[in-house]
């Protein structure tokens, strides 16, 4: 799929002032567009901006890497629909109806967890995870469950998740016409994909996609469901455009203070994937344009441990796309914290052109994975930690910025390697 590509980018100016405590001021202003309609996904760094900035469309389905997860989540964001098949479990596939579909409830995804997707939400806990159910001879989670998915793309599919093999970290599925016509079984292989969340998947082309950068990031500037009220008061789901955090990234919200507030550790941080959301703005029938809420301040802390202060300033709404607002550094922890902290994963030389020894300092990281890839997320080696020390031969890497990454099922960290 051919990715179009257009933002604006805006630094309007940069100050960076360091005391003897660690304290930095450093002020930009970002102005971003997501494109008309809001079609585009950015994913973004506090530090470093934009890293990928990507057309929405094109999957219907992903699964949660993880080798311990079943998280299976859906493009909501693109008008995918997804409705558990109440008449019957897997043993009706041959002869599912659809009579009375849009009375079914519909599914979607968590707006506080990514992990609990579209699939999990009829989960009971362990061992029922909503779409299936854990064996614990074979450590498979085995599909319980058939649904009814709509897709603008792909259309009305009766889908089953049949079975993943967790030892291997793979999925099988199988979909086809309501009517049972083009039935397709597929096997999905998330181990290529592990350093990065999810792995994607078109129903209209069968074929996964790599769409997720594998550069960190912290905030995705996406379409997706949370809760609103309605004009009785009463929660329900409703698609908004907004600011979710990554996994394992922290953010907290003040209100009502100045722009000028900057006590960042007076209330604990959340790790909520909606911890920024969305109703930090709001429609003036008025004047007929996108306010931004008053008296407002978020601050995110990145995945080393900086924390950033960020002010929303304007919001044009989806004639455009476009919004923008202010970022201001807090504290970087590497400063005064690096002599403290050791690091999971060292390497040396870095930069490198040949020989590349990486150094794994935590005895919980054996037996998980190491992987590099590259800028475009493409993995260019892969091995299973043994021991302590890992040699690595990069005499036919092409020179670049490479991303050498050990994730577990309690901590994921990645180090930049520089290539020449």
């Amino acid at each position: 799929m051919k990715t179009k590509i257009i933002y604006i980018f805006t630094i309007i100016f940069s100050i960076s002032i360091l005391n003897i405590t660690g304290e930095t001021t450093n002020l930009t202003s970002d102005t971003l567009s997501m494109n008309p309609g809001y079609t585009n996904d950015i994913f973004y760094s506090m530090n470093d901006g934009v890293v990928a900035d990507v057309e929405r469309a094109g999957w219907d389905i992903a699964f949660y890497t993880s080798a311990f997860s079943a998280g299976i989540i859906i493009n909501e964001g693109s008008g995918v629909d997804l409705y558990t098949y109440p008449n019957g479990d897997t043993s009706s596939w041959a002869s599912v109806d659809s009579s009375g579909l849009y009375s079914w409830k519909k599914l979607v995804n968590s707006a506080e967890s990514w992990e609990d997707g579209a699939f999990n939400r009829n989960a009971t806990g362990h061992p029922n995870y909503g779409w299936g159910t854990y064996n614990s001879v074979t450590h498979d989670v085995v599909g319980d469950s058939i649904y009814i998915i709509n897709s603008p793309e792909a259309g009305f599919k009766k889908l089953w998740i049949v079975k993943k093999v967790s030892i291997a970290n793979t999925y099988i599925i199988k979909y086809a016409n309501l009517d049972g016509t083009n039935e397709q079984s597929i096997e999905i292989d998330v181990k290529p994909f592990i350093n990065k969340n999810f792995i994607y998947f078109s129903l209209t082309t069968n074929e996964t996609i790599d769409r997720e950068p594998s550069a960190n990031w912290d905030i995705l500037f996406t379409k997706y469901y949370d809760i609103t009220f309605d004009n009785e008061g009463n929660p329900v789901d409703y698609l908004v455009t907004g600011a979710t955090s990554n996994i394992n990234r922290e953010a907290n919200k003040y209100y009502p203070v100045g722009d000028d507030f900057n006590e960042w550790a007076s209330i604990s941080f959340d790790t909520y994937k909606n911890v920024i959301g969305y109703n930090w703005k709001s429609f003036s029938m008025s004047t007929f344009s996108w306010v931004i809420e008053d008296s407002t301040v978020f601050f995110v802390k990145n995945e080393i441990g900086d924390v950033y202060k960020l002010v929303f300033r304007y919001w044009e709404g989806s004639a455009t796309g476009v919004f923008a607002f202010n970022k201001e550094v807090l504290s970087l922890s590497t400063i005064y914290d690096e002599a403290e902290k050791q690091q999971l994963v060292s390497i040396y030389p870095n930069p490198a052109s040949g020989i590349i020894n990486v150094s794994i300092n935590d005895e919980d990281a054996i037996n998980n994975e190491l992987t590099i890839t590259d800028l475009s997320g493409r993995m260019v080696y892969s091995s299973t930690i043994r021991n302590s020390a890992i040699t690595v031969n990069a005499t036919n890497f092409e020179s670049g910025l490479y991303f050498v990454s050990v994730i577990g099922d309690n901590y994921r960290e990645t180090v930049k390697l520089v290539v020449r």
